[in-house]
């Protein structure tokens, strides 16, 4: 398997004495198809000078540390299983970059004490004003925006609505709880609002929900916005999100970043690199008109030089 070779044949390792370390250790939560698509980007967007650290690839549940400490190394966490590996790790003054993780994940390791203080973070999770101004690009004029949630994605709510009073937008927010009656909710919802987000919530993930949702959307014909290519499969109208291969390209500039000592970055980070996918088929069905992904993107990156500037 891919992930369980410690040497990929792509990168220079150096052969240092059996207790030492790669300057480079990158841990992986799982060998699967999701992580070895992260590796390719990793490969594909390491620096030269990364290269020539010296790497080391492997399982998370496989890596049996040195007894020293990794001082000065450079230790990638991908996944929640890694991040709980690198606590068991002596990292001495080692720097860890977690990424290949869920807000929600990272918020739960940082409240149970188990991230390494030195460290920064790649989420997976898109920044929230980058979903407002795709709705903003695909269906403009837009006066309201609802946004569905459960306890896990109701803590977007705030931020959410800041991003959508930049753009004089009504935030409709709506909390989906066990009990309420679900049809009710949601026929509720999609009738206040010209087009309704849905962000990662373990709640709404289910395919209940799922279907619930997607039916709202048709009847009511208002657009559905949602973080995953499968969520556009089943019938969203929109979804945003950044693949594996583009956290992993992301993670090896952090790490070029790092080894360069160029200016510090945030400790929390946001995919720079992510897709838009149509599904056109149901855009016709609901009357609506929209251009390419590709260029649904190309808008979204210009909107996000400005942000940066």
């Amino acid at each position: 398997m891919l992930l369980k070779k410690v040497i990929l044949t792509l990168l220079l390792v150096l052969a240092v004495g059996a207790n030492a370390e790669a300057r480079l250790l990158l841990l992986a939560s799982q060998d699967s198809a999701l992580y070895r698509s992260f590796q390719k980007g990793f490969e594909a967007g390491l620096a030269p000078a990364g290269l020539d650290q010296g790497i080391t690839f492997t399982l998370a549940a496989d890596y049996r540390p040195a007894a020293q400490p990794n001082s000065g190394n450079i230790i990638i966490a991908a996944g929640v299983d890694a991040a709980k590996k690198v606590a068991s790790i002596n990292v001495g003054d080692s720097q860890v970059i977690y990424t290949m993780l869920p807000q929600s994940s990272y918020h739960w390791l940082r409240e149970n004490n188990i991230l390494f203080e030195n460290h920064q973070v790649l989420f997976v999770d898109q920044p929230l004003n980058r979903f407002v101004d795709l709705a903003v690009i695909a269906f403009s004029p837009m006066k309201t925006l609802g946004y569905l949630h459960g306890e896990i994605s109701a803590k977007h709510t705030k931020n959410l609505g800041q991003a959508t009073a930049n753009h004089e937008i009504e935030l409709k927010d709506v909390s989906l709880q066990s009990g309420r009656n679900l049809a009710k909710v949601l026929n509720k919802l999609m009738s206040d609002s010209d087009a309704v987000l849905v962000l990662p919530d373990p709640f709404l993930f289910n395919r209940r929900t799922v279907q619930s949702l997607l039916l709202a959307s048709l009847r009511r014909k208002t657009p559905l916005i949602a973080y995953s290519e499968p969520y556009v499969k089943a019938g969203a109208l929109l979804a945003l999100f950044s693949s594996p291969e583009q956290i992993g390209r992301h993670t090896a500039e952090l790490v070029n970043c790092l080894i360069e000592f160029c200016d510090a970055k945030p400790q929390e980070n946001h995919p720079k690199y992510f897709s838009v996918q149509v599904n056109h088929l149901i855009a016709r069905q609901l009357g609506y008109k929209l251009a390419s992904a590709n260029e649904l993107k190309r808008q979204l990156e210009l909107r996000a030089g400005k942000h940066a500037d």
